[in-house]
């Protein structure tokens, strides 16, 4: 699949890099989370609306003279939303797949757990009763499992 592109080929991939694909899904979560209350915000803008009463003659209805510019903003991002949405549907379940292949089942929990949760290693130590230390061996373990070969 061309959704990772790295000069590295499966074979040749560290534990960084791995780490690095991983991840995307969480990122691409994070930031959909993050436009989703920038649009938030603008619509509370739109929201807010006070009179002010003036013996001088202005425009009619907008607020700032920006509304029109407001809704086109939430327009456009609520289409990026769209898109980002159907990008993180097929790199979950790419990712997903990958984890899924992992045979051992501490491993591949501690894998989901961490990519397709968002969980921390501190948070994953303490829900599979391991101290942090252990956590962290046990991620890089299941990391050499990976095979990437298929993308």
């Amino acid at each position: 699949m061309a959704m990772f592109s790295t000069a590295f080929t499966a074979a040749t991939m560290t534990n960084k890099d791995k780490i690095k694909y991983l991840k995307r899904y969480i990122n691409l979560d994070r930031e959909i989370d993050r436009k989703l209350e920038e649009v938030a915000r603008l619509r509370s803008k739109l929201t807010r609306v006070t009179e002010v009463y003036s013996t001088e003659p202005r425009g009619g209805g907008t607020i700032y003279g920006k509304t029109e510019e407001i809704l086109a903003k939430i327009v456009d991002l609520e289409k990026e939303i769209d898109a980002d949405v159907d990008r993180l549907i097929e790199v979950r379940d790419s990712i997903k797949s990958i984890i899924e292949a992992v045979e051992n089942d501490r491993e591949r929990l501690l894998l989901q757990y961490r990519y397709l949760d968002g969980k921390t290693f501190e948070w994953i130590a303490a829900e599979m009763n391991l101290s942090w230390q252990w956590v962290h061996k046990l991620h890089s373990k299941a990391l050499a499992k990976i095979n990437l070969d298929s993308l």
